[in-house]
């Protein structure tokens, strides 16, 4: 039986972004908890969307995790697939450097969309997928520079094949998203804030 609280859940919507088989899709799948097998992973078409059930401070939540595919013939439908996005996951594959350089084309689409529809303070985290591996050729400083260039605080290195710091990403973007509502609904209702500077950590 659903419980009420259930029934009035909230529905927030995570956007990941990034070239094609960097390993979108997998964290996804991971953090959904919908991936069994390796095999099982394929080239998204278009969008694919997982959604994750959670309790976020007493709050039921629906978390919609739509994975948008990397290449260049799905752009035409970057405009439906950011409508009513609250968080931006930009993903690179730490083992190839070219698929972190090609990430501002994703950083500028969705800068762009933001300002043409006047959204503001919507949270953005880069992550780096497949430390699994062992081959990485994207160095720290690699990181900061593209951070620093586009203005993103926030940082993972993940394993989305054994979910190694998967759900610390979307637990964080959850906190920053719902911290954003409410600071916007006190600004609302007249209410004074002091907010604490954040700061970019690398993990």
């Amino acid at each position: 039986m659903i419980s009420e609280n259930w029934k009035t859940k909230k529905t927030l919507k995570i956007a990941i972004l990034g070239e094609g088989s960097v390993g979108k899709t997998t964290i996804s799948k991971k953090y959904s908890e919908d991936l069994s097998e390796a095999e099982k992973i394929t080239m998204t078409k278009g969008v694919d969307i997982a959604v994750k059930n959670l309790i976020h401070k007493s709050t039921p939540i629906a978390l919609q995790i739509w994975d948008f595919a990397g290449q260049k013939q799905f752009r035409f439908m970057i405009d439906i697939f950011l409508r009513g996005v609250k968080g931006i996951v930009y993903v690179y594959d730490v083992n190839d450097i070219e698929t972190l350089y090609l990430l501002y084309e994703f950083v500028e689409i969705v800068r762009s969309y933001f300002k043409e529809n006047n959204i503001l303070q919507v949270p953005e985290v880069l992550v780096g997928n497949k430390i699994d591996i062992g081959d990485a050729e994207v160095t720290i400083e690699d990181i900061y520079n593209f951070m620093n260039t586009h203005g993103i605080e926030k940082h993972f290195l993940v394993s989305g094949m054994y979910g190694d710091n998967v759900f610390p990403l979307f637990d964080y973007l959850v906190e920053k998203i719902r911290i954003g509502k409410e600071a916007s609904k006190m600004v609302e209702e007249g209410e004074v804030i002091f907010l604490e500077a954040s700061t970019t950590v690398l993990h």
